[in-house]
């Protein structure tokens, strides 16, 4: 076995990375795989990977998916951060310690699939539970509830919803003059800056909103109403859009966002055909389902026999 604190090389198939043994412990000091994906060993040399180092990912421009050993229990400071591509994270359900922006703006972080072979989890319910633990890094900016063991138990559902609804209600200027003080914002054009301020943070209420009622495991029903009229009060033909141009821009083939709208009433007969005219051709296979959804839920017959995808 190589000295405490000796750094080592370890590669099999694409993954490969720098390692240093201490006190009988694996420390996993600098990923060098070349692929998309990040299978970490529970062991090298004989010795369990218990940890990922400070800055082990850092900037990985190639990462998409991290499957985690069941040995890990610790996570350092900014392993993963700038990660821009990385999605999922495959860990186990067991106490982990996570040092300082672990997860910095790794947006497309959008689910944890946690292992816990104790307390197996339907599939329902560990999809809804993977998706509300990773917005925890970048959409709700709530780093203390980035507990594997915790995450899906009413308690912390109730403390996810309550951070939520701290987001939903505060007023959108919140933290302009904070911008412009700090320097973060042309002075020259504070009114235009103020408005594009303000259609972020909607958009921001809108993600989460979306977000919560796909997800709706343990959702109270007055939560479940206010988050739904908030989407509806930003949907296609509103004063503000941001239900409808989140759901284009970010979500456009994803049918289950489409599906949410109907159901909500944010996708109306008054506005369907606004809708429709907006996707325009890109989004060709989503445009022919949602005229299918319109004969069906609206019975606008006249108006089908007349109307292409071209629209």
């Amino acid at each position: 076995m190589a000295k405490a604190g000796m750094i080592r090389e370890w590669e099999k198939d694409e993954a490969a990375f720098q390692y240093e043994q201490r006190e009988g412990r694996a420390i996993l000091l600098l990923w060098k795989g070349a692929g998309s994906t990040a299978h970490i060993p529970e062991e090298v040399d004989g010795c369990p990977v218990r940890e990922i180092g400070r800055k082990a990912f850092l900037s990985n421009k190639r990462i998409q998916e991290v499957y985690l050993p069941g040995s890990i229990e610790m996570i350092d400071d900014w392993a993963f951060a700038y990660c821009s591509k990385l999605s999922r994270i495959w860990m186990p359900r067991h106490p982990v310690s996570f040092g300082k922006g672990v997860f910095l703006q790794c947006e497309r972080l959008e689910h944890f699939i946690l292992e816990d072979e104790k307390t197996p989890m339907s599939e329902k319910v560990k999809e809804c539970t993977g998706a509300l633990l990773a917005a925890v890094v970048h959409k709700l900016d709530a780093p203390y509830l980035l507990n594997p063991m915790q995450a899906g138990r009413k308690s912390w559902i109730r403390k996810w919803d309550t951070r939520l609804m701290e987001i939903m209600t505060t007023p959108d200027e919140d933290g302009y003059s904070r911008t412009i003080l700090c320097g973060e914002e042309d002075i020259g054009s504070m009114d235009n800056n103020l408005e594009f301020f303000l259609h972020q943070k909607r958009r921001s209420k809108v993600r989460l909103a979306l977000l919560r009622l796909l997800y709706d495991q343990d959702l109270p029903s007055a939560m479940q109403q206010f988050l739904t009229d908030y989407l509806k009060s930003h949907a296609k033909g509103c004063l503000f859009e941001e239900t409808w141009q989140v759901v284009k821009e970010e979500h456009g083939t994803e049918k289950e966002y489409y599906d949410l709208l109907l159901d909500i009433g944010a996708l109306t007969a008054e506005n369907f055909d606004a809708v429709l005219c907006d996707m325009g051709t890109e989004l060709a296979e989503m445009k022919a389902y949602l005229l299918r959804e319109k004969e069906e839920r609206f019975g606008d017959g006249e108006f089908f026999s007349s109307l292409s995808l071209d629209l």
